[in-house]
């Protein structure tokens, strides 16, 4: 539930950038989005999945690219520093981050707790019981080795 005012706060704020008419604000929107989007699923592939250093990849990395672009680029060109374009930049990152850890954190099908586990499970009784060959100190533990001995031994 808390995703779901967050991200319609943000889609909000969204509609009345673009009602505005300020078509920089809604460009740097859509690029703080689009690069914090990268560095945050760069990041969750990094760090093993981790939800703070997605968070951190997806917004620094819009914020780090914010003021690269007005300290390195506009400024030598005689720009000013303006820190709204940083600020739209840096929201969009935020929105990349909220999209990253709502798709990205499934724990029902990433730790198998669930009917999506992708595990088939068949109980019925008319199969005869199998004597598996099990030797762990000098079988290979390959379940599939040891069905396919059993089928060939019966």
């Amino acid at each position: 539930m808390k995703h779901v005012m967050l991200s319609t706060l943000l889609l909000l704020m969204f509609f009345q950038l673009k009602a505005q008419g300020s078509d920089d604000a809604v460009k740097h929107f859509g690029a703080g989005i689009v690069i914090g989007g990268v560095g945050g699923y760069a990041a969750h592939k990094i760090f093993d999945g981790k939800r703070g250093w997605t968070w951190v990849g997806a917004v620094g990395s819009s914020f780090g690219a914010a003021i690269a672009k007005e300290t390195l680029y506009d400024q030598p060109r005689g720009a000013s520093f303006e820190g709204r374009d940083v600020l739209f930049t840096t929201l969009g990152g935020i929105v990349s981050g909220l999209a990253l850890d709502v798709l990205t954190s499934n724990t029902r099908r990433r730790t198998g707790g669930g009917k999506y586990c992708g595990c088939l499970v068949v109980e019925n009784s008319e199969i005869p019981d199998l004597n598996l060959p099990l030797n762990p100190e000098t079988g290979s533990r390959d379940i599939t080795a040891v069905l396919q001995a059993a089928y060939l031994l019966r």
